[in-house]
């Protein structure tokens, strides 16, 4: 079920010029020189800049034998947790940059979230990042965690990961989560496919280039090619939320694997805004942001109560 919210708060539009003058210039100088020592651990200390929900806690653990960060609510409700895949185009991210943005998703939703540090390029390839997911679902449920009492849930290329890790966890034999939530996510790496020019635009952060370059890189750690959400057994995943901008370079994207999750009769609910930047969840000063994270809660508290329900049956029978 596809869902649009309307408007474009002064916010947004703010924000978007900012960005479009400043962020998408360094990305497309990045994209003409990717192999250069770019600075990528510096943009991720950045996010020590962004305000946090007060009451918040941070703590650090391993999980699957990556570094993780437990964000823990001020009020936490029992029976709710998230495996959280940050994105950064697989390259950047992760320990600083999406705090804020967690301690509000915590807040929002009364989970207890364990964020995965996984491994990514250009040292390491997509199929390593899958595998470290994998491992860490994998350490929560022997940890006692029931898996209806998990929901996957990311951001770029972590709702990439969301999907991946799912499929290959389902394909390990292990349970299914509650649901999956994908903000933003990047679904496929068609990027290669398309010839540079006026069919392929970009949007308020990336130009044409800086896709393409993207999935150069991706594509040259992977000569068998990329096991994407395009790719997963779709009928096997449970209920999943997509959020996305329609002014996103990734919209198309987006739509098409809304289109094959219920075609394949997965309970899909597809959340669209206009004009907003990438991850736009992530911008706090945002109305359209708190929006979306009280929207996405909404929707993971009917996937908790419902899993709920169906794992106390199980358990009942067993």
């Amino acid at each position: 079920m596809r869902t649009d919210f309307g408007g474009v708060s002064l916010q947004s539009q703010a924000l978007g010029l900012v960005l479009r003058h400043s962020a998408r210039r360094v990305i497309g100088a990045w994209s003409l020189a990717p192999t250069l020592p770019w600075p990528y651990a510096v943009v991720d200390h950045l996010g020590q800049l962004q305000r946090k929900v007060p009451g918040t806690r941070f703590a650090t653990t391993v999980v699957g034998g990556c570094r993780a960060r437990i964000v823990s609510p001020a009020r936490p409700v029992a029976g709710r947790h998230i495996l959280y895949f940050h994105g950064g185009a697989f390259l950047i991210g992760g320990w600083h940059l999406h705090g804020g943005l967690l301690s509000r998703i915590a807040a929002a939703t009364g989970a207890t979230i364990t964020s995965v540090e996984y491994r990514q390029l250009p040292k390491h390839s997509i199929e390593q990042s899958i595998r470290d997911g994998v491992a860490a679902y994998r350490h929560l449920l022997a940890h006692g965690i029931p898996a209806h009492e998990i929901v996957f849930m990311g951001d770029s290329a972590g709702g990439f990961l969301t999907f991946t890790v799912a499929d290959r966890a389902r394909a390990e034999g292990l349970p299914a989560p509650a649901g999956l939530v994908a903000m933003s996510p990047l679904v496929d790496l068609d990027f290669l496919r398309t010839p540079l020019g006026r069919r392929r635009r970009g949007d308020l952060l990336f130009g044409p280039r800086a896709l393409q370059t993207f999935a150069r890189i991706a594509a040259g750690l992977h000569p068998d090619g990329v096991h994407t959400p395009i790719d997963c057994e779709h009928a096997s995943l449970p209920p999943v939320l997509l959020q996305i901008s329609s002014s996103e370079a990734l919209y198309k994207q987006v739509r098409r694997l809304a289109e094959l999750l219920e075609a394949a009769g997965v309970p899909t609910d597809l959340h669209v805004w206009p004009g907003q930047i990438h991850v736009f969840q992530a911008a706090s000063i945002l109305p359209e942001a708190a929006e979306a994270i009280s929207a996405l809660a909404t929707w993971s508290a009917r996937q908790w109560a419902a899993a709920s329900g169906e794992g106390a049956t199980r358990a009942a029978s067993a």
